[in-house]
């Protein structure tokens, strides 16, 4: 019954939002996975409708807006169900990686204050935002497709039928694919952001620092109790264009420029049942920082840019960049309580073709030279497309 209420209400406030059509303005993304069909084929898309409305205090800008996202994702099981050990230590004998299908929603209300003429947005914005996130994870694709995939990460398969690899789990190490490996839950989360960036599409400068708190208790109301958290994360990106080419024509389009950015995000989890999707810790490559109650993340990169062809929104780029990342504290999921440290690191490269800012062909390769726990180095390459309006 819970479940299908969640389901209604997602239902109802899609319909609500899908009903303005008219007003207001509308962002479109479509994105793919480079594990689904190499990149070559959607899996996921966001919709966001802004709601018309006046802004509350002169000269800044207030924003009332309903976000829907859903798609497909691809994951691994990082943590034992059983004990939340991390599976990076003693690597299993079966396969890791499985599918989730996903909905989240967000309704949220934004308020900027002191105007700058140096950046679009205000200097500083707060907002508030109800959100609901519905998931339910499949074995991987490839599962079963010849006669010899037969082991699942959930399961596996002989002469007798289907085995359930952990029948008996109480599923600590990934709490939000327990029972049906099924899950619903909502959450409020509030935020500000300070933003003083200049961003000119091949031109940035400037810094910009954004923190965010998001809380799920199991006693939210549609909840089904497999989440129980506290998350907070800040973010701080800082860019300067280092060289810059303009061509004599007054769209003011560049032949080339060259600029470099800094982003890091320090994030922090409590509670004892944190979804993967809140984890955070996400570098280049598939090996992302161990779930640790604190988490930092960094990434480096200096793109070139150019040239811009006939519009501003239509020019190729050349990216090298280097992530690196630093898990620490007590693991989250798990019945240890032992302090660890564990670092993460990888390196790439990544061209790109972007057209009129609404299709984005991309290659990329990378090596990560500092798995979890002292994995062996390798090198992953991907290719694809994304679509966003």
């Amino acid at each position: 019954m819970r479940r299908f209420l969640s389901v209604i209400l997602l239902s109802v406030i899609s319909m609500l939002s899908l009903s303005a059509i008219g007003f207001g303005y509308h962002v479109f993304e479509i994105r793919t996975e480079p594990e689904f069909a190499h990149g070559v084929f959607p899996s996921s898309v966001m919709y966001q409708f802004n709601f018309p409305m006046p802004d509350l205090i002169p000269g800044t800008k207030t924003e009332l807006a309903f976000r829907l996202d859903n798609g497909l994702v691809y994951r691994q099981l990082r943590q034992h169900p059983d004990d939340g050990s991390f599976l990076a230590v003693d690597p299993p004998d079966y396969p890791t990686e499985y599918s989730v299908l996903f909905d989240e929603f967000n309704l949220f209300f934004g308020q900027g204050f002191v105007d700058t003429e140096f950046s679009d947005n205000d200097l500083v914005t707060v907002f508030l935002s109800i959100d609901g996130r519905f998931e339910n994870a499949y074995e991987r694709f490839s599962w079963l497709s010849d006669p010899s995939e037969t082991e699942g990460v959930f399961g596996y398969t002989d002469s007798s039928g289907w085995i359930d690899r952990f029948p008996d789990s109480s599923w600590i190490g990934a709490p939000e694919l327990s029972g049906d490996r099924m899950m619903f839950q909502t959450s409020i989360t509030a935020g500000v952001v300070v933003d003083y960036m200049r961003t000119r599409v091949t031109r940035r400068d400037g810094v910009r620092l954004a923190s965010y708190l998001r809380m799920a208790p199991d006693w939210m109301l549609l909840s089904d109790k497999t989440g129980n958290f506290i998350a907070s994360w800040t973010e701080l990106d800082l860019s300067k264009t280092l060289f810059s080419v303009g061509q004599t024509d007054p769209r003011d389009l560049s032949w080339v420029s060259i600029v470099l950015d800094n982003h890091t995000e320090y994030r922090y989890l409590f509670g004892d049942r944190i979804p993967q999707y809140i984890l955070g810790g996400d570098i280049w490559g598939n090996s992302d920082v161990p779930a640790f109650s604190s988490v930092l993340t960094n990434r480096l990169s200096l793109t070139v840019y150019g040239p811009q062809i006939n519009s501003r929104d239509t020019y190729p780029l050349i990216m090298v960049f280097w992530d690196f990342g630093v898990g620490f504290g007590e693991p989250v999921n798990s019945i240890s309580r032992t302090f660890g440290v564990e670092t993460v690191g990888s390196y790439g490269f990544r061209a790109e073709l972007i057209i009129f800012d609404i299709a984005k062909l991309y290659y990329e390769i990378g090596c990560v030279y500092d798995p979890a726990f002292n994995d062996k180095v390798y090198v992953e390459q991907r290719f694809g497309f994304s679509v966003g309006i």
